[in-house]
């Protein structure tokens, strides 16, 4: 698959930005905004440009981590995960009915983000308590964080997605006036 420059340098903005938006919430625990960002990657840019997006930040992020770098089986998890949410924000991107900007749909949103967060936590966890030989403690003691993490990427994906549709609707339109500029300058 080929990707031109302009769709590598979009991909390279989407990952510092996820990375940097992470950086900047560092302090409060559970609350983050790289899963937002690289789901809207795949929304913006297609299905494998979303998991590109997805695994590279997450490995940068995580391997930079200020709090220290995961397990190596942690790590694999975070960024399969990360991939996971990247690729179905491009799925979604292909839904035409979310091309239509209504509130309905960004709480629909909403709700993705909280199961792909849901599963994201419990994977994680979960390789961590069997890395760990404590599954059981790791799982149970991981909810509350894990609550608070899927509450919260509920509320930003639904508050948030407004601002991806109109990102997408403008990226069309710019579209559609590059071709009809191209299509004007072809007949001349």
């Amino acid at each position: 698959m080929k990707f031109s420059a302009i769709k590598i340098a979009k991909m390279g903005i989407l990952i510092a930005l996820a990375i940097g938006l992470n950086l900047v919430l560092f302090e409060i625990p559970n609350v983050e905004l790289i899963s937002f960002v690289v789901f809207s990657s795949g929304y913006l840019l297609g299905i494998t440009e979303g998991g590109i997006v997805g695994l590279l930040a997450m490995f940068i992020y995580s391997v930079f981590n200020p709090m220290g770098m995961p397990t190596l089986p942690v790590l694999v998890t975070q960024v399969i995960s990360m991939t996971l949410i990247g690729i179905s924000g491009g799925l979604v991107g292909k839904i035409k009915w979310f091309a239509q900007g209504k509130i309905v749909n960004f709480l629909i949103i909403g709700a993705i983000g909280f199961f792909l967060t849901l599963i994201y936590d419990f994977l994680t966890n979960l390789v961590w308590g069997y890395t760990s030989g404590q599954i059981l403690p790791v799982l149970i003691g991981g909810t509350l964080l894990s609550l608070v993490h899927t509450i919260s990427n509920a509320v930003i994906f639904t508050v948030l997605a407004p601002v991806t549709y109109k990102v997408k609707r403008l990226e069309v339109k710019q579209d559609h006036s590059q071709n009809r500029t191209m299509e004007r300058g072809n007949c001349l």
